[in-house]
């Protein structure tokens, strides 16, 4: 009789590195990822308005099709990366550039 053993389940930080340094998942696995975070963090009401969402060298770019709505995530930008960097359960964003 053969026991198999599994290995130690991945944390979320290690898988979001992962996701986050892997050439291979730059396309749309990334992208879902990404628009899920945001989505769970900031609500479908904003995510309704958000057009495009990515992060590159450690920024998150966001496009928002309203601008009134643009200038009030933009006075809530250190929260936002402190709301986004504790579901993802590092520090990896450090700014948020709005497009």
């Amino acid at each position: 009789m053969k026991i198999f053993r599994f290995k130690e389940a991945n944390s979320v930080k290690s898988i979001i590195s992962k996701l986050t340094t892997n050439k291979m998942l730059d396309g749309g696995l990334k992208r879902v990822f990404i628009k899920k975070i945001w989505l769970n963090v900031m609500g479908r009401n904003v995510s309704q308005y958000t057009e495009n969402i990515y992060i590159k060298n450690n920024s998150l770019y966001i496009k928002i099709n309203s601008s009134t709505l643009k200038q009030e995530l933009f006075y809530g930008k250190d929260k936002i990366i402190e709301n986004f960097n504790q579901e993802i359960g590092s520090n990896y964003i450090k700014k948020i550039i709005f497009i």
